[in-house]
Order: structure tokens, then sequence, then C-alpha cells
């Protein structure tokens, strides 16, 4: 098996996919479970503060050399986007369905699309708008409310979908940072920003966590890294195209942990959210991976 978890191809990249997804799922049911008694910025606190911790002796066995970044303004700004985030997150975790969250955060590259043309300055396709349109019209189908008779707004539907556009925000700056900082660079300060950032304000809501769930806390934080490894290896195994489709497995894992330990069951505006958004979301990463590999070509054609 570790032999087989070794040879880079489709199958270690789905595999590797598949860890990821359930180990998030596994995130977020202990976040929505400890966050019916933990206030949602003590939660992320130990996240952030956890994963630091569990990084720490990976980052430190590089050498002085981790800490290096042609990039500290933009670390820092998206450490600061990445504490509102997940405090948006979690808090949508606590007053929602684990799927309902998930699928709402589909939307991210849909936000990312807008967001690269702003700032990436990259020309967007005509299909690649309308998928992005179609997008927007599951996302309000999501975020309308299904009572089992009629649809009516939600308005902490809002909070998921703000955290969305944040992690989009944060993509961008991946983007822009991934030519001049390791992989682990980024982490690093991603955890060490978030956690400072955090710390005040856990303290002033401080409950004293039980054992049971100190424990809880541990493994969250360190899932968060696990969850990073995990797709740093898929995407290195095989075509990012190649795993788009299995990505939304997450939905069916999501919606049996929210199942299993609550007893949530998605409404009809999810479903259908849902069936709306995965081939638009599956059209646009299928097109970036086409536009990264003309890109790809052309650059060794120059060389």
């Amino acid at each position: 098996m570790l032999n087989f978890l070794n040879q880079k191809g489709y199958c270690q990249g789905v595999i590797f996919l598949s860890l990821m997804m359930v180990t998030s799922c596994a995130n977020d049911v202990i976040a929505k479970h400890i966050g019916q008694r933990l206030d949602p910025v003590e939660v992320i606190f130990f996240r952030f503060f956890f994963g630091f911790v569990t990084l720490l002796p990976f980052a430190l066995s590089r050498g002085a050399a981790v800490f290096k970044t042609q990039q500290l303004t933009t670390n820092i700004m998206r450490g600061v986007l990445g504490a509102v985030s997940f405090y948006l997150y979690n808090s949508a975790l606590v007053h929602l369905q684990i799927v309902e969250v998930v699928t709402i955060l589909w939307t991210i590259p849909l936000f990312v699309l807008v967001l690269s043309m702003i700032f990436l300055n990259e020309s967007v396709s005509l299909a690649r708008w309308c998928a992005t349109g179609i997008g927007f019209i599951g996302l309000a189908f999501v975020t309308m409310y299904d009572s089992g008779i009629s649809f009516s707004f939600k308005l902490v539907y809002l909070i998921p979908a703000a955290s969305a556009f944040l992690f989009a925000v944060q993509d961008i700056m991946i983007k822009k940072m991934v030519d001049t900082d390791s992989k682990i660079t980024m982490l690093l300060y991603f955890s060490l920003v978030t956690t400072a950032l955090t710390i005040v304000p856990a303290a002033l809501v401080w409950e004293n966590p039980t054992p049971f769930e100190l424990s809880m806390l541990l493994l969250y934080g360190a899932f968060a890294n696990l969850m990073q490894y995990f797709i740093f290896r898929a995407f290195a195994a095989t075509d990012l195209s190649a795993l788009a489709p299995y990505r939304y497995l997450e939905f069916l894992f999501s919606a049996l942990a929210g199942f299993l330990f609550f007893a949530e069951l998605p409404g009809l505006n999810v479903i259908v959210g849902a069936i709306i958004l995965i081939p638009c979301t599956l059209y646009l990463g299928y097109s970036e991976n086409k536009k990264s590999k003309r890109k790809k070509e052309v650059n060794l054609q120059a060389a």
C-alpha cells in the first residue's frame, strides 16, 4: 500500500484527494460539535495554534531559510483574511447544515474568476463568464431556505458566502506568492499570523475546554495541516482537471457526516443549488487547466 501511494499517477491523486475530503469533513464535524459550547473565535484560535505547533517541527527541519519570504506583506494580509474567513466559516457551521456550508464554498472558483480579471489582468472568455453567471444562480438557490412548502431568503447564508469570497481573495494572493515562496513558508506564516491575531479575541470569550474538547481541538489543528499535505500530494500526482469530478464527492461525505452526527438532511434548495453549481465549477476548472497548459507550452517554446 505504501509503495502504491508513492507511485505518482491518476489513482494516487484520487486517493489523496479523497483523504483530503474525509479529513475536511472530520474537521467540520469537530468545529460544529465544539462550536455548540465554545465561541467560534476560540475554536479557530485553537485550530491555528495547534496547526502552528504541529507544523513548526517540519518547518524548522528546513532551517532558517523557511522564514525567508519575498512577500511578507502579502503573507500578513493573507493571515488577516484567513482569520476572518475561518471565523465566518465556523460561525456558519454552527448555524447551518454542514452540507449547506460545503455547497456554498463551491462558489470560490466563481469569485476567483472575477477577482483574477480585476487583480491579475487575466482575460475571461464569454463561455467562462456564462458559467460563472449560472453558478451564481446556483448560489442563489442554495441561499433560499427550503421550508418544505416554499422558498424564502435566509440572511444567515450570507455568512458562508462572505467566507467563500475571502477564501477566493486568498487564492489570488497564493497565485501571486507561489513563484517566490515555498508552500511550507506560506503555511508557516499563515499559521503564525492567524494565531497571533486570534489570541486576544479568544481570551475575551474564553471558556476552558474539557479534556475531550482539547483533544478534539488538537486533532482539528493537526488535520488542517494534513489537508494541505493531502491536496499538495493530489495535485502533484496528476492533473487538476482529472481530479475535478471527484471533488464533488465532498457533497456526499458532508451530507453523510451531517446525518450521522447531527441528524441533518439537505433541503431541496441545497440539492438544486448543487446540481447547478457542479457543472459550472467543473467547466471553470477544466478551462483553467487548459489555459495553464497552453501557457506552459508557450513558455517552453519561448525558452
